[in-house]
């Protein structure tokens, strides 16, 4: 059995303490990439909450918070977790880090906490009217305790298009941690 991959990228500012309205700004940008997934690759997971047709005895692929539905496609559920290898290009030399934009480390935690769900409403979108949001909304993670494992390549953007806006590539590999059945579309 292999583990599935795909690739994900996101284009935009990435602050290393960014509020929730940041963190979902990125969010949304990544939505419709894993809405795609969702209702292609791994539709027989999604189909019976996006057609209002699941049975009471499989747990639903989405939670709902402040009325907006927000779908994860790795979940405990599942039993899934996900490796990440990202690479960002950053818009100031690579050694300057400390005194330009933030330490990588709190700006990938601002990723991690886009690529997950909200979980209280407060992370909610009607905390933040600015931003469009889509009912259901699709995330990469139900929690960022789902990634497993994490590797990060910087390199200098030699095209930046501001200070702190940053080109990012998520490669992701779901990785199955316990058989069952609603996992088989994730190998």
């Amino acid at each position: 059995i292999s583990n599935l991959e795909f690739c994900l990228h996101y284009s935009g500012v990435l602050k290393s303490d960014d509020r929730a309205s940041g963190k979902h700004r990125i969010r949304m940008q990544l939505h419709p990439q894993i809405e795609a997934l969702c209702r292609g690759r791994f539709y027989p997971t999604f189909k019976p909450d996006l057609e209002n047709s699941r049975d009471d005895n499989s747990p639903p692929m989405y939670y709902a918070i402040d009325g907006k539905q927000f779908y994860f496609l790795v979940s405990s559920k599942l039993h899934t977790v996900v490796n990440l290898d990202i690479t960002l290009l950053l818009p100031h030399p690579v050694g300057s880090i400390i005194h330009s934009g933030g330490d990588v480390d709190n700006r990938i935690k601002t990723l991690f906490d886009a690529l997950r769900i909200p979980h209280n409403p407060s992370e909610a979108p009607s905390h933040f009217g600015e931003i469009a949001t889509e009912s259901p909304t699709f995330s990469l993670l139900e929690d960022d305790k789902l990634i497993n494992r994490i590797s990060i390549k910087s390199y200098e953007d030699n095209a930046p298009e501001g200070k702190d806006t940053v080109r990012c590539f998520i490669q992701v590999e779901t990785r199955i941690t316990t058989g069952s059945w609603e996992g088989l579309n994730f190998v």
